[in-house]
């Protein structure tokens, strides 16, 4: 059971409904995650958002964007994110073989030098919170700055959520299980 009571919008107060109605406008409903970050109606509209923008307007790749988030929330144990996020990276082209490379931690070995250098570059940042000059060259020439922005804005959100609805103990959505070990 989460820590926080999740917020249906009947709970809203009536200046927060257009939060409500802004999440659920944009991703189809308002999930388990959103349901306990609107017991701060402020914060989650600014989660939702940023995670907006990442999910819909940034012109990194879907690829690129699964290849950081799953290799981030690997890293962090972020039940939460890995389990709604591996599907995403299914539909972005991500095969099984190395999605199940990031779930055992065995990324980058067996990628192409592409995936491999994305995974590299979030293994970094999130294990010793600094990039070495070699890949981030590697990876400014594959995305551009706008991309290393982008890239590294995406890392940070998901890190940010998933640290949030772990230590909220925010379940899976109905019927879901997860596929990351703990």
């Amino acid at each position: 059971m989460a820590r926080v009571k999740y917020i249906e919008r009947e709970d809203m107060k009536p200046e927060d409904l257009s939060v409500y109605d802004d999440i659920a406008g944009s991703r189809g409903q308002v999930n388990t995650n959103f349901k306990a970050l609107l017991n701060s109606a402020k914060a989650a509209a600014k989660m939702a958002d940023l995670g907006g923008y990442i999910r819909f307007e940034t012109p990194l790749s879907a690829r690129v964007r699964s290849l950081a988030i799953l290799t981030m929330t690997r890293e962090i144990n972020g039940v939460y994110v890995w389990t709604v996020n591996e599907p995403q990276a299914l539909a972005a082209g991500l095969s099984q073989l190395i999605i199940d490379s990031i779930r055992n931690r065995k990324a980058p070995v067996g990628m192409d030098a592409a995936d491999a250098n994305i995974v590299r570059f979030t293994q970094e940042y999130v294990r010793q919170h600094k990039i070495s000059d070699d890949t981030y060259q590697a990876t400014q020439q594959a995305v551009g700055d706008e991309g290393m922005v982008d890239l590294l804005v995406t890392i940070g959100y998901y890190s940010c959520l998933s640290h949030a609805l772990t230590a909220l103990e925010v379940e899976l959505p109905a019927g879901v299980s997860s596929s990351l070990p703990t």
